[in-house]
């Protein structure tokens, strides 16, 4: 193992992920003016070449070369804005965790030179070691479901599913009886809010808008508003893992959030063995993952929250031949787990039913 490889390591060992290291953060890009004849940089090249592709374990092998008859004091190199540490004329290999981050990275590497830097750079992706397992399912039961129901969010929390709807002027927030489907308590959104995903977390739930910039904060017990927090973009799936919520905007992004100020500490970006995975819609948190609908597709990605991986799959085509179909029927969308039972909920967009199942490796 090259000296940095084993700093490379250490970073993914201390929690900054593939684009962080123990040492300091880069100085910003372009440096002083340039030395040399015709202000030309000392570097000439670096490699690997942007669009480069590698796989979580793999060994980036990084080089660069000066131009003809320059010389530096020193050359740094940098992976995602971190220091990785000094880098000879022959270059040095990253190893690539298998649990490092999926999705773009930036290398480069800054030339000091008579008291001036310079930098040159390159971008790579890393993409998931393996391809998603394929997971199976079976349809334990179905219960009622609320054809006027637009499901955007849902959630099982003390025997009862809680469901966030969408559209103007039908949003709303609503405690359900999972037996009869029926509504025993709603919240209507006002009619310019178009209601989006929830989550719970420390007895508060929380309600995204698609495109008002508001997160509406509830009172788990009685439903009461409390708060609200402002945010950029869209927004559309949310869950928590008991400490934080993610958030989907529809992209392939999944933004960690602070409960308490609804700040995002980071960002992940979720890729499976083809690529990004975007339109990533409803989330819900099971077992130490987060399971995504993907939307206007009977897909469910599960991702590593650690790397943005996607691990595994379900192939929901055959649930969606179970449903009564009408002009107002919708997509696949809503994923609810019990914690407590293992009990996993799955509906739609105005669907007849709510099926629970259970998940098997085929």
């Amino acid at each position: 193992m090259s000296a940095a490889t084993a700093r490379y390591a250490l970073a993914l060992a201390s929690g900054l992920g593939l684009a962080a290291c123990a040492g300091q953060t880069a100085p910003a890009a372009g440096g002083t003016a340039v030395a040399g004849p015709a202000g030309k940089s000392p570097i000439a090249s670096i490699a690997p070449a942007s669009g480069s592709t590698f796989h979580q374990g793999d060994p980036i092998p990084v080089r660069y070369t000066l131009q003809n008859g320059e010389t530096a004091d020193s050359v740094v190199l940098y992976a995602g804005g971190r220091r990785i540490g000094p880098v000879g004329p022959a270059g040095d290999t990253l190893g690539a965790p298998e649990n490092s981050l999926v999705g773009p990275l930036q290398l480069y590497v800054i030339a000091y030179t008579g008291g001036e830097q310079h930098r040159r750079g390159t971008a790579v992706t890393m993409m998931p070691k393996a391809a998603p397992v394929r997971l199976g399912y079976r349809v334990l039961c179905s219960y009622p479901h609320s054809t006027d129901s637009y499901t955007q969010g849902l959630l099982w929390h003390d025997g009862a599913l809680y469901e966030g709807t969408g559209l103007y002027g039908r949003s709303a927030l609503m405690r359900v009886d999972p037996a009869s489907g029926r509504a025993a308590q709603r919240i209507d959104l006002e009619g310019d809010q178009f209601g989006e995903g929830i989550a719970l977390l420390d007895g508060r739930i929380y309600q995204l808008t698609w495109q008002n910039g508001k997160c509406l904060v509830y009172d788990a017990a009685s439903l009461g508003q409390t708060g609200s927090f402002d945010y950029a973009g869209e927004g559309w799936g949310l869950t928590a893992d008991g400490e934080q919520l993610y958030m989907s905007d529809g992209s392939n992004r999944i933004a960690v959030r602070d409960p308490a100020t609804f700040g995002v500490r980071r960002t992940i970006q979720v890729y499976d063995a083809d690529g990004p995975v975007g339109q990533l819609n409803e989330l819900e948190w099971i077992d130490g993952a987060i399971w995504a609908n993907v939307y206007l597709t009977n897909r469910i990605v599960v991702i590593d929250p650690a790397t943005g991986a996607v691990t595994a799959d379900l192939d929901l085509t055959d649930l969606t031949r179970m449903i009564d179909r009408t002009p107002s029927t919708d997509v696949l969308n809503g994923i609810a787990h019990d914690p407590q039972t293992g009990r996993t909920f799955l509906t739609g967009k105005n669907w007849n039913k709510l099926f629970e199942i259970a998940i098997s490796n085929q």
